[in-house]
């Protein structure tokens, strides 16, 4: 069982990429990581997942999406944030390759309470402009939100 790296993983884009990232970018899974059907907007626009692998991460999954993509604003970008989780850490490149499949931005802050570090990801115009892991003295008193992740 491996330890979670855990935040909320925000992505930034167009109207038209978002919805391709997330209907072309995200794999729902079973409770076992088989694959389930891929992911359709019924017909108020929303989409549901209990949880979806991120497509080209050796590990990164959603938890519990529920967007409402007609609520989206069809001028200029827009920023979605999804509850995730990567086993052991989160791999930049993996990511990357993501933005620039999808055109999207996407900038995360994961805890790991486990293993006592932060990551702090950013990936802007297919660029990683951010890659860093935050380590602590004293993890509990140190950092912003200890009890998450692990």
């Amino acid at each position: 069982m491996p330890n979670w790296c855990v935040g909320t993983l925000r992505v930034r884009g167009t109207k038209e990429n978002l919805t391709k990232f997330v209907l072309e970018g995200l794999q729902p899974i079973d409770y076992i990581g088989e694959d389930l059907e891929a992911l359709k907007m019924d017909d108020y626009g929303r989409v549901e997942c209990s949880r979806c692998w991120i497509k080209g991460t050796r590990r990164g999954f959603i938890l519990d999406l529920e967007e409402f993509i007609c609520d989206w604003n069809d001028e200029g970008k827009i920023t979605i944030g999804l509850e995730a989780e990567f086993a052991w850490g989160i791999s930049a490149e993996e990511l990357l390759q993501s933005c620039k499949k999808y055109g999207v931005d996407m900038r995360i802050h994961a805890f790991e309470c486990g293993m006592c570090f932060n990551q702090i990801i950013e990936i802007i115009d297919g660029e990683i402009t951010k890659d860093e892991e935050v380590k602590f003295d004293d993890y509990n008193w140190d950092c912003i939100c200890p009890n998450i992740g692990g």
